[in-house]
């Protein structure tokens, strides 16, 4: 699903900083997913059975996700719509948010992102990973369906952009063309698309990028990954403290090959929310043992509002924490 990897000095873009983003003034307060609702859409997620790369389950998976959010009930009439990335066979869905008011080309966004493929297991072809990764889709769709609520009244701090990607699993082993292959994807879309800068200005549009990963774990403690921006870092570990969430993160000491990866490598500040220790000794990790009596609505709440209120608040303070 994701690889433990050291690597001194590995991410020099870290230290990048952002010019102050002109977004609005603090909106008042960021949204609180529906707990129960994220866990109907893990289980609706699961239920769907293996989303392996390049297989018809993750083609059903990224049409699903789609569905999901076109059919939910408040959604605003404007301002909003879903991009599905079909570079076959890569399926990754886009689900974006626009400021009210701002022009879409010149707005200042940020993604939060999950994976909806699954590991393909030789041992278990039946594999349909509850916590790895049905639970960030739950939660990432919960959080659509709450920011898609408060922008009926309000406008959002800046640009959000909810990322679906596909092929996040290696079948092997992680290189260059195996694993990470739909935010690689992503991040070159956006680049060739202008989205990622201006290429005339070099003002950076895409200011941060937060992962969440294996985030439903009953006994939940995430450690965010070594290798995340330490501005950003900071960031979700303050916001995590004022929700009441605190002993349940800290800055883990191992980095991580996941989906935040390719962004730092585009000189994106990139966090990964991830508990890499599912079960004793990770024992449910990759294994039949990833259902979902092991997950829990409590669990992708709290990785789910840590990661909003670290978007209000990154953008209410121009991306000066960056």
């Amino acid at each position: 699903m994701k690889h433990r990897f050291l690597f001194a000095g590995l991410i020099s873009a870290c230290a990048v900083l952002f010019a102050a983003a002109g977004c609005q003034d603090e909106p008042a307060g960021a949204p609180v997913i529906d707990g129960e609702l994220a866990m109907k859409y893990a289980q609706g997620n699961y239920d769907l059975g293996p989303r392996v790369f390049r297989t018809e389950g993750a083609a059903k998976s990224a049409e699903w996700i789609e569905e999901q959010a076109y059919t939910m009930p408040g959604m605003p009439e404007t301002g909003w719509n879903i991009v599905t990335l079909h570079h076959d066979p890569i399926r990754t869905v886009e689900i974006v948010f626009h400021q009210k008011g701002r022009a879409e080309d010149n707005e200042d966004f940020i993604v939060i992102g999950a994976h909806h493929d699954t590991k393909k297991l030789f041992s278990d072809p039946d594999f349909a990973g509850a916590n790895d990764g049905a639970s960030g889709v739950g939660a990432l769709l919960a959080m659509v369906a709450a920011v898609g609520d408060y922008m009926n009244s309000r406008p959002l701090p800046c640009g959000l952009r909810f990322v679906f990607f596909d092929g996040e699993e290696a079948l092997y082993q992680y290189t260059e063309t195996d694993g990470l292959l739909g935010s690689r994807d992503y991040v070159e879309y956006l680049r060739r698309s202008g989205q990622l800068e201006d290429p005339a200005t070099g003002r950076r549009y895409c200011k941060a990028m937060i992962l969440l990963d294996m985030i439903g774990d009953k006994d939940l403690h995430i450690a965010l990954a070594g290798n995340s921006t330490p501005g950003l870092a900071k960031v979700v570990l303050k916001a995590a403290d004022e929700l009441g969430y605190g002993p349940k993160f800290s800055l883990g000491d191992i980095n991580m090959l996941d989906d935040h990866y390719p962004f730092l490598q585009a000189g994106i500040p990139a966090v990964d929310l991830i508990d890499f220790e599912f079960g004793p000794k990770n024992c449910y990790w990759h294994t039949g043992a990833d259902t979902m009596d092991k997950i829990s609505a409590e669990s992708m709440k709290t990785a789910a509002d840590v990661a909003l209120l670290t978007a209000w608040r990154l953008a209410s303070n121009g991306f000066k924490d960056l």
